[in-house]
Order: structure tokens, then C-alpha cells, then sequence
């Protein structure tokens, strides 16, 4: 039952005035937006609002769930006067079934309502199919925590709208006290089925709120604990005081053992209200944090503004085109007005002179009878001249036709050109709402698929989890040494997963080429068997036995295979063992099985496709390298690694998995389809080692796996090209290498930046572009090589990193940071927070500033000093040390075997 009581409360019965006055203030807001007509009250309580509108002389059907209410409803509507009693009905209804037939409401209010129901989808759907085309629905609920017994879910201001968009578009939306109130008008088709979802800073926001909850309320009973000691020991006190003084057995009195006591009490009081004065300032200090968040949504919603700001510039522009045309269609149409004018005072002159020449040649012909032979040569010399006359006024009409006969042609081109200007920018407002009609139903389906499938994965990942499952592990580990524990088996060479989303050219280590320059691809028209892969694997850890260096290296890497052309972290780790004469196992990622296999100069380097490496780890982690100190990096959360990690340890490997990217944030955007967020908390929980490449990266592995991260950030390769030449001074070109998908790549703003500084050039250079219309001084370069790279530097005048602020960007530390600083560029980048304190980098945290800082930035020098010893600190070679210094660290503690792994655990 909910026990709600409206009606006191608005009435102030048995209430306090503040308690009436916010009541008050509420259900007039919503009669105040409440249109008239047919209402529908529903969760209507006490009736209170169905008797407000019914006075004003709506028809109102009041409904709710609760039997005692509706009968409390309908006592206060029997004694109105007749003509209002006569517009109230109400009724015991569900509201996800109501009794009413489609379309036959004007408007519905749900008061307080959807907090308390189990489905608010549903009860939506209903209300959707009761109201009439455009019909009108008000909403109210309770704003962020509000304890109650019945409150099933918490509302915040986004997840109300994300509630209520797919069937209502909502016109209005503000908090009144406690409240968030909402007008919204029924959509005519539905965007998709409405779903309650917290995002992931409401959910950290109410998870604070319960806890400022929860102390609260301790406080609240340490205060009632003192006050009802106290006013127990104040009635004894009085009571004592009331009878004589007996003395004791030691001789004192009773009321000096009493005043002890009151003593005792009173150091007891002091000490609880020291404690809740410490509670309170701990209170104030999260009340703090909190109004800090909210400073930074309402930042974000700053810059969302600021966006919508630009889109309407856009619209502006365009709708400035389009008047420009129409006022040269204008022009064009005047002037072919005055040309018809000119040509019809030519004709009508013509005509005139037509007569004259008719008219002189009847009088020349009526003299010619009166004077003769002599008047006829003079006749002819003026008909002569008459004809130039006319000859000349002719040519100079058709020459007239002729620039009029041009202008209409210019004038059917302008008008043919407007039109298909017209109908182009019809058609992408057509398609343009028609994608995002479909980009919404699409999320929103999106949205409740994934969530039900987030939930049966994680019961998965709790059992997996668990501690009978480890041992259940352990058990069959040491009945089946080197069988992967308790796992399904490796999915088949013919449906090889899909674990990286950036297209890449697949490659495979086959027995090692000549030492000489790289050699080309091998076509196959065949997949390669497994035990050809088998065989050069077991060449290869012959090789690796005997190498010179001290660790060999399992490297799983879901990227492209070891190449010049692509540097990403896993490649230019492998480089570095490779130089150190370090064995590499290196798992690559290719799309099908007959794709052309790598070949590398280096026999120490072993390259195996994803869908054959699983069948060849239980060689390699088997295998004997010499005693070497062997090292297993997971750089993504790949279910093989999940499957392979404890059999790794067993067989003496320090396993480490090194987040170089926020997995989950890539998934958010479509991009790491594979990812599966049970699988990134095992890796974290368990591997010997966890490193990221950023400190916001290692925070959240932290909160994933309750465990030190170390921050390994990227570096750069000292063999990156120097460019042969000076940088160019009072340069206006800005520069951009690296990829140009629009999944994180803020084209918005480059385009933002080209048009505000037209007089700079922006060159980007990289590939995967969206196809977009680009201005004059913004230039695509392709993919480039290093060394183009290089040269091209020095006629820039600074270096962008322009990517879309957000949680992905706030995990990346950009490799091309540390290239733009080793070519002498200063760097103008959006928000990274590991790039902060980076020298020679400007970090920005919004559009404006970006816009801002770009020409302040521009063509500075930065310290080269300070960068190049900057840089000698962030190589390859280091981030190389400090893994080999934690794997060192794992074998001092002296683990034995699986046990003491899960011990540790």
C-alpha cells in the first residue's frame, strides 16, 4: 500500500505549512500546463487533482490501483455540487491495462506515478494508446533519492527524457522542489519501446546519494539513542531529587553519586556530538564532490550546447545560400523584364519606320507623275538611304535577340541549378530525420538487447568467479596438467573471431627468410594446415632456446602483424625484444584463413593468426626455452586469454595484461565488437601484472579488479625519421597524421576551425575518412610513410590531435604525441588528461578553447631542450625495463605453482 495523502497535505491537515506549500505549488504546475478537455488522472490518489480540473470545468476519469483511495476519491467527489460531481468518475484500474478504447483523451496526467510501478514501459505504451493524436501528457516524479517503501527506481532529469522520448516528445522539463515535472505531446508514430536506464554518471551519482542516505539516518539513531538516555537519566534525576537524601554505605550522598552520574552522561553527550560533528563535516566534504560533478555535467552540457550552436550556424548559412539565390533569380528576372520592354520599343519603332518607308514611297510615286525623270534619281538616293536605315535598325534588333536569347539561357540554368539545390536539400532533410528515426529505434533496441544479455553474462562471470569454480578448476588442472581449465574449446580455423575492429593487412610467421630486407606476402589459395604451423613452431623454439637474451615473450595482440608500415604499442614492444635477441610468440588478427602469410628477417620472431593460435599455446607455454625468464602479454581481453591465464602460471609464466585502450568505451561506438566485460575483470583480477597506458586507465582497472595498476604510458621509437630540414618559418599550415574515422576523430570541430581561420591550411594525412564536403583550406593526404611524414613536418606550423572529448578519450595516450614532439612541433590537442603536464602540448578541455589556443599555438618554438630529454625518458626501451623489473618482482615472491596463484588471488 502506498498511504498516499494528498488531500491532508494540500488542505494542511495534520501537516507542516512547508510540507502544504510544496504540495501546492506542484499540482497547480501541472493543472496550470494541463490543456482541457477529456483527462485522464491516473495514479489519481485522493482525488485531489481530478477535483481541481473537473471544477474548472474539464471531464476527468481519475484511476488508480488502490481500492481505499478510489473510494476516498469518491466520498470528496459526492459531496461537490452537482454539475462537477457529474464531470468525475473514478476507478480501480491497472494502468498497464486500462479499461478505456484507444484515442479517447485530450490529455493525462501520471503524478507520482512512475516510480512506483514495475514496468513504466508498459504503463506508457497504455497511456500512448489512450490519448489522441496529439494529446498532451504531464508527468511527475520524484527528483534523484527519495526513501520510501514503494519506490521501485530514482529518477534524474536524462533518464526521464530518454523514458518518455520514443513515445512522447517532451515540450518542457523542469524540477519543482523535490520533483521533476515534464510536459510532453504523443508522437504520431513511435520511436522505438521506451526503456528505464541509468547512464553511468547518474547510477555513480545515486550510488553517492544512498550512502549520504545511509549515514544520515546512522546519525539520525546515534542522536535518538543520546536523547532517550538523557531523558532517562533526567527523570531519574528528578525523581531522586523528589525524596530525601539516604546516605550510602560509603557515607556520600545519593545525589553526589547522581551529579557523577549526570557527569558521566554529560561527557557521553559530548563525545556522541563530537562524533556526529565529525560525521557531518565528512557529510559536507562528499556534498562538496557531489556539486563538483554537477559543475562538470553542467560543463558537458556547455559544450553540448556549443555544438548545437554550430549546427545552427550551419542551418543559417545554408538558408543565407538560399536566399542569395533567390535574390539572383530575381535580378536575373527583372533584367530579362527590361529586355522584353527594349525589344517591344525595337519592334514597335520598326513598325513605324515600316509605315514611314510605305507612306514616302506612295507620295514619291503620286510626285512622280507631277515631276517626272528629274525627281527619280533623287526618289531612289532617299528609298537608298531608307533601306541602310532600316538594315541598320534590323541588325541591331537581331543583336538585341541575341543578348536577350543569352540571358534567358543563363537565367534556365540559374533556375534548373536552384531547383536541384532545392531538391537535394529536401532530400537530406528527408533522409537526415528518416537515419535518425532509425539511428533511435535502433539504440533503444539496442539498449534493452544488451542489457539482457550484460545480465546472463555477468551471472556467468559470478559463477566463473566464484571459489568452487577455481577449485573445481584447480582439480582438473592437476587430474589434466596442461588441459585449459574448465574452458569450451577453441573455436574452429573456419570462423576465426573478430577481435579488433581496425582493418588491417592479416599476416602469419612461417620459418624464417633470409636476413634481408622483408619479403613480400605469400598468396595462398589454400589455408595453411595446421601442422605446417606446427612444425615451424617447433623450429622456432629451437631457435628460441638458444637466443642470446635472457626472456622470451608470448605477445597476443589483436592487431596487424610486426610490420614498418604500422607502429601500434604490441609492435613496437616486440621490436624492442627483438633487439635485445629476445624470442617473440606474436598473435595477429587476420579476416580469413587464405589470407597471405608475413615473413620476417628475424627467426626469433614467430607470427601466429588468432584462429590458429589457440591450437599451439599448449605447445608454447609447454615448451623448454633454457630457463629464460618467460613472459605472457595480454593486450586485450580476449576469451583465449581468459581460458589460458591459470594454465600459464602453472607452466612458470609471468602473465601481464597491459590495457592500452578503454575496451569497453570502443564497444560503446561499435568499434571492439568482441568485447566482453567479464572477461576484462578476470584479466584484471588475476594476471600476475596489470599495466595501462594512462593514469585515468589504471583508476578504472583499480575499480575493476581492487588491485595496484602501474601506469606503463607509450613512448617513442628513437628511430622515427628526423626531418633533413629546418621547419619553414611563418608557416600557416596546420598538420594532422594518424586515423581519420569520425567514430573519435571530431571532424565537427576541424571544420569549425577551418572556417573560423580561413588564411590557415589544415593537412591531414592518414586514412578511413568519412566522405564529407571539405572547404578550400582543409587537404586529404592519404596514408603516408614515416619518412614523408618527416618531411612534410617542416612546413607545419603546429600539429592537432582533434579527437571527440569523452571517456575514450580520456583512457588514450596518443603515440603521435611523443612523433609530433620528436619532429620539434608544438601540439594542440582536446581533452587527454595523461597528455596534462606533457611539455610542448597544449590540452584543452572544450571546442571554444580549442578554437582559442589554435592560434596561440600556431608557430611557437617549443622548449627542444626540455622535450628531447623529455623524450630520452619515454622510449620503447624503457617501458621494455620496467616489465622486465615487475616480472622480476612476481618471481621474487616466490610463487609454486597454481595454488599459490589463487592464494594470492
Amino acid at each position: 500500500m502506498n498511504h498516499d495523502r494528498v488531500h491532508f497535505a494540500y488542505n494542511g491537515i495534520d501537516v507542516d505549512p512547508e510540507t502544504q506549500a510544496v504540495t501546492r505549488n506542484r499540482l497547480h504546475w501541472l493543472l496550470d500546463h494541463l490543456p482541457s478537455g477529456r483527462i485522464l488522472d491516473l495514479g489519481c490518489s485522493q482525488g485531489t487533482l481530478s477535483v481541481l480540473a473537473a471544477r474548472r470545468g474539464d471531464r476527468v476519469a481519475g484511476v488508480d490501483v488502490e481500492e481505499e483511495a478510489v473510494a476516498f476519491a469518491a466520498g470528496q467527489a459526492a459531496e461537490l455540487p452537482a454539475d462537477v460531481a457529474a464531470r468525475l468518475a473514478f476507478l480501480r484500474a491497472d494502468g498497464e491495462h486500462l479499461p478505456f478504447p484507444g484515442g479517447c483523451f485530450d490529455a493525462a496526467v501520471a503524478g507520482e506515478l512512475l516510480e512506483h510501478v514495475t514496468d513504466p514501459a508498459t504503463v506508457l505504451t497504455e497511456l500512448h494508446r489512450v490519448l489522441a493524436p496529439g494529446g498532451t501528457l504531464l508527468v511527475s516524479v520524484p527528483h534523484g533519492l527519495m526513501p520510501h517503501h514503494d519506490h521501485r527506481r530514482t529518477f534524474y532529469r536524462a533518464g526521464l527524457r530518454r523514458l518518455l522520448d520514443p513515445l512522447f516528445q517532451v515540450r518542457e522539463l523542469t524540477v519543482l522542489d523535490r520533483h521533476i515535472a515534464a510536459v510532453a505531446v504523443r508522437r504520431k508514430t513511435p520511436r522505438g519501446v521506451p526503456a528505464f536506464l541509468l547512464s553511468q554518471e547518474e547510477a555513480d551519482f545515486l550510488a553517492r546519494e544512498e550512502q549520504l542516505e545511509r549515514r544520515l539516518q546512522d546519525l539520525r539513531d546515534k542522536l535518538s539513542r543520546a536523547n532517550h538516555l538523557y531523558r532517562e537519566v533526567t527523570a531519574a534525576n528528578a525523581e531522586l531529587k523528589a525524596k530525601p537524601e539516604p546516605a550510602t554505605g560509603d557515607g556520600r550522598p545519593v545525589l553526589d553519586q547522581l551529579s557523577e552520574l549526570q557527569d558521566t552522561v554529560r561527557r557521553l553527550s559530548a563525545s556522541i556530538t563530537g562524533e556526529a560533528a565529525a560525521e557531518r563535516d565528512e557529510l559536507r566534504e562528499r556534498l562538496r564532490e557531489l556539486s563538483e560533478e554537477r559543475e562538470r555535467l553542467r560543463a558537458d552540457l556547455r559544450s553540448a550546447q556549443t555544438e548545437i550552436g554550430l549546427l545552427r550556424e550551419t542551418s543559417a548559412a545554408a538558408e543565407a545560400e538560399r536566399n542569395r539565390l533567390l535574390e539572383s533569380v530575381h535580378g536575373l528576372t527583372s533584367g530579362l523584364e527590361a529586355l522584353r520592354e527594349t525589344a517591344d520599343a525595337v519592334t514597335a519603332q520598326r513598325d513605324e519606320l515600316r509605315a514611314l518607308v510605305r507612306a514616302q514611297a506612295e507620295e514619291l510615286r503620286g510626285a512622280e507623275a507631277v515631276h517626272g525623270q528629274a525627281m527619280k534619281a533623287a526618289e531612289d538616293a532617299y528609298e537608298r538611304e531608307l533601306r541602310t536605315r532600316v538594315s541598320a535598325l534590323e541588325e541591331e534588333l537581331r543583336t538585341e535577340r541575341a543578348a536577350l536569347d543569352r540571358l534567358r539561357t543563363v537565367y534556365n540554368g540559374e533556375r534548373h541549378r536552384h531547383s536541384l539545390t532545392e531538391h537535394r536539400l529536401n532530400k537530406l532533410v528527408t533522409i537526415e530525420a528518416r537515419l535518425r528515426q532509425d539511428n533511435e529505434r535502433l539504440r533503444t533496441k539496442l539498449e534493452t538487447v544488451t542489457g539482457r544479455l550484460s545480465d546472463y553474462r555477468e551471472q556467468v562471470t559470478r559463477i566463473r568467479s566464484s571459489k568452487a569454480w577455481r577449485m573445481l578448476s584447480v582439480y582438473r588442472q592437476l587430474r589434466h596438467p596442461g588441459r585449459p581449465a574448465l574452458a569450451e574449446p577453441a573455436p574452429p580455423a573456419a570462423a576465426p573471431p573478430a577481435v579488433t575492429s581496425s582493418p588491417a593487412v592479416p599476416a602469419v610467421k612461417l620459418p624464417p627468410a633470409p636476413a634481408a630486407a622483408p619479403a613480400p606476402a605469400v598468396e595462398r589459395a589454400e589455408p595453411v594446415p595446421v601442422e605446417e604451423f606446427r612444425a615451424a613452431l617447433g623450429a622456432w623454439i629451437e631457435e628460441a632456446r638458444s637466443a642470446e637474451g635472457e626472456e622470451v615473450v608470448l605477445m597476443f595482440s589483436g592487431t596487424t602483424f610486426v610490420q614498418e608500415a604500422r607502429g601500434n604499442r604490441p609492435i613496437r614492444l616486440t621490436r624492442v625484444y627483438l633487439d635485445r635477441r629476445c624470442p617473440v610468440f606474436f598473435n595477429y588478427y587476420r579476416w580469413r584463413e587464405t589470407d597471405p602469410l608475413p615473413s620476417h628477417p628475424d627467426p626469433l620472431l614467430f607470427q601466429s593468426p588468432i584462429d590458429i593460435t589457440p591450437r599451439l599455446l599448449d605447445e608454447v607455454l609447454g615448451a623448454d626455452f633454457g630457463g629464460k625468464r618467460k613472459l605472457l602479454f595480454a593486450s586485450f581481453p580476449h576469451e583465449a586469454m581468459v581460458r589460458t591465464l591459470t594454465h600459464a602460471a602453472t607452466q612458470g609464466w609471468v602473465t601481464i595484461y597491459d590495457a592500452r585502450d578503454d575496451w569497453e568505451e570502443f564497444a560503446k561506438i561499435g568499434m571492439a565488437k568482441w568485447y566482453h566485460p567479464g572477461y576484462e575483470r578476470y584479466l584484471v583480477a588475476h594476471a600476475d601484472v596489470v599495466t595501462a597506458v594512462s593514469a585515468p586507465l589504471a583508476r578504472k582497472m583499480r575499480t575493476l579488479g581492487g588491485r595496484p595498476v602501474s601506469v606503463n604510458a607509450n613512448a617513442l621509437d628513437p628511430a622515427f625519421p628526423t626531418p633533413t630540414g629546418p621547419r619553414r618559418a611563418g608557416s600557416t599550415t596546420i598538420g594532422y597524421f594518424g586515423h581519420l574515422t569520425d567514430k573519435w576523430f571530431d571532424w565537427d570541430l576541424v571544420l569549425r576551425a577551418a572556417r573560423t581561420y580561413p588564411h590557415y591550411t589544415f593537412e591531414l594525412a592518414g586514412h578511413q575518412n568519412p566522405d564529407l564536403k571539405l572547404p578550400d583550406n582543409v587537404h586529404l593526404l592519404g596514408l603516408l610513410g614515416h619518412r614523408e611524414l618527416a618531411e612534410l613536418s617542416t612546413g607545419w606550423a603546429a600539429a592537432l590531435i582533434p579527437f571527440k572529448n569523452g571517456a575514450l578519450a580520456d583512457a588514450v595516450d596518443p603515440i603521435k604525441v611523443y612523433e609530433y614532439l620528436h619532429l620539434g612541433l608544438p601540439v594542440l590537442t582536446t581533452y587527454f588528461p595523461q597528455c596534462a603536464d606533457y611539455p610542448g602540448v597544449r590540452v584543452t578541455e572544450s571546442a571554444a578553447e580549442f578554437i582559442a589556443a589554435l592560434p596561440e599555438v600556431a608557430g611557437t618554438e617549443p622548449d627542444l631542450g626540455r622535450i628531447r630529454s623529455w623524450l630520452s625518458d619515454n622510449t620503447w626501451e624503457r617501458r621494455v625495463e620496467a616489465y622486465s623489473e615487475l616480472a622480476e618482482r612476481v618471481q621474487r615472491k616466490g610463487r609454486d605453482g597454481l595454488l599459490t596463484l589463487l592464494e594470492c588471488r
